[in-house]
């Protein structure tokens, strides 16, 4: 898995494009763990490590939601990963800033 190149590329494209979040609807970003990363093996996906208490963190998850929205048509899996909650994923990815996004 590589930092993020074209991704970011196309995510600024998709949140240029807007959308509307779609009220009542259970959030489209899939929570991984370190029970569940292995999916990441599988198919194409853009992960999102955050944390609650980061402000930039806290700015981008409107944004991420409505991404997420996107991302069934794009054959892409989104999710994220709560550093605070998941710290041996952290150290497996090597993150060292807030936020991170994975493709």
């Amino acid at each position: 898995m590589a930092a993020v190149g074209w991704g970011s590329a196309l995510l600024a494209l998709l949140l240029a494009a807007g959308g509307a979040a779609a009220l009542g609807r259970p959030s489209p970003v899939r929570v991984l763990s370190d029970g569940t990363w292995r999916e990441l093996l599988h198919g194409e996906w853009m992960v999102e490590f955050y944390a609650p208490w980061c402000p930039a963190c806290q700015s981008l998850q409107p944004e991420w939601e409505k991404f997420a929205e996107w991302g069934e048509d794009l054959d892409v899996n989104i999710a994220k990963v709560d550093v605070t909650e998941q710290p041996g994923l952290s150290g497996r990815f090597v993150i060292t800033a807030l936020p991170t996004i994975y493709q």
